[in-house]
């Protein structure tokens, strides 16, 4: 059985709380109910935090925020995604230039999808969670696309280790069976199609990007309401999203009929 450190966790469950708070401000009573812990406890776990430099205090208030210690670490991540950034950037500009949709880049990270680069889409009504969103795998049509294409299988078997996973919309594939029937799905349109699985009305489309070996490293999703982005049918913006994501991928060496699909 695996053995956890509570006070870590605990710790970086506040540092995801201060992350997902209204301007990145919170106060000690409000932390404390959203990580589900006793002021007392949240007050010491903050103090060391704030030492660390991890936390900080806004000037004036005493609301909490996100310490200048953290942009260390993102600067580290953003150096190690800058070559797939760089390659895949103009190809998230060309489809929402086409599209009028939000495009984004996205990379598998444990049991989470986190996005690492975007472009914001012109449409009145449209999805746009920032560049750093983190979303469950389980939900996501980008997981679908590069959990496709994993020769480890442990990478699916630690998406569903959870006792119980949240069905979060109508349609959230909560069953690892159900979930890799979806990736045979994948393998066979070359996209991932994500309908009604993360928010009610809200759908997305992802490609796999590939890497010399076939193996995926990370996929180019278009979220948005689900007529919209599924309307008339999913392979129209699939068929785009692909057709770009191929492209990202040849770039980085990938030879898509010299490799066998990674399932």
């Amino acid at each position: 059985m695996t053995s956890y450190v509570q006070s870590l966790l605990r710790g970086l469950t506040i540092l995801d709380v201060l992350a997902d708070a209204p301007d990145g401000l919170a106060g000690l009573a409000d932390i404390a109910q959203r990580a589900g812990l006793s002021p007392s406890t949240t007050h010491r776990l903050l103090t060391t935090l704030a030492e660390c430099g991890y936390v900080g205090r806004e000037p004036g208030t005493k609301e909490y925020v996100i310490g200048h210690r953290m942009v260390h670490f993102s600067s580290t991540v953003r150096r190690r995604t800058s070559g797939l950034r760089h390659m895949a950037r103009s190809h998230l500009e060309l489809i929402t230039a086409e599209t009028g949709e939000t495009c984004n880049l996205v990379v598998l990270d444990g049991k989470n999808v986190v996005y690492i680069d975007q472009v914001e889409g012109t449409r009145a009504l449209r999805m746009v969670p920032g560049v750093g969103s983190i979303f469950p795998a389980y939900t996501s049509a980008s997981a679908k696309a590069i959990l496709a294409y994993q020769v480890d299988k442990g990478y699916l078997d630690a998406v569903f280790s959870m006792e119980l996973l949240i069905k979060r919309a109508a349609h959230t594939l909560t069953d690892k069976c159900e979930f890799e029937a979806a990736l045979g799905e994948v393998v066979k349109r070359g996209f991932a199609v994500e309908e009604d699985e993360l928010t009610e009305g809200a759908s997305c489309l992802a490609a796999p990007i590939r890497g010399r070996n076939g193996v995926a490293i990370g996929a180019i999703s278009v979220p948005g309401p689900t007529g919209r982005v599924l309307d008339p049918s999913p392979d129209r913006l699939g068929a785009l999203v692909k057709k770009h994501a191929l492209q990202v991928s040849a770039a980085l060496g990938f030879r898509q009929l010299s490799h066998a699909a990674a399932v």
